[in-house]
């Protein structure tokens, strides 16, 4: 199951034809404005999950993660890149201390 299966729900998992997951909104720092992003939890759980250390990859590929869930502008890539690695390296911390 991936990661949009887990933040959308996976129909076919289910008895039942209209069950969905409730999905985590946190509000983060993304370039100097508070921003809400879905999913974010489930992502950082699921990237720890897969051994991911918080390096620049690691953060592409949560941006492409969560643009399937969250509106990103073109061009903001990079400061959504910065404020979901922060994210993460306080997350991965937290977990391997």
């Amino acid at each position: 199951m991936g990661l949009k299966d887990k933040i959308f729900g996976d129909k076919g998992s289910s008895g039942c034809c209209c069950s969905t997951r409730i999905v985590g909104l946190r509000q983060i720092n993304v370039g100097g404005r508070s921003v809400g992003i879905k999913g974010l939890d489930e992502a950082l759980q699921e990237f720890f999950k897969k051994g991911k250390k918080p390096e620049d990859s690691t953060g592409d590929e949560l941006v492409e993660e969560l643009k399937k869930a969250n509106f990103i502008a073109d061009g903001a890539e990079e400061m959504y890149k910065i404020a979901f690695l922060a994210e993460y390296q306080r997350y991965f911390e937290a977990r391997t201390k």
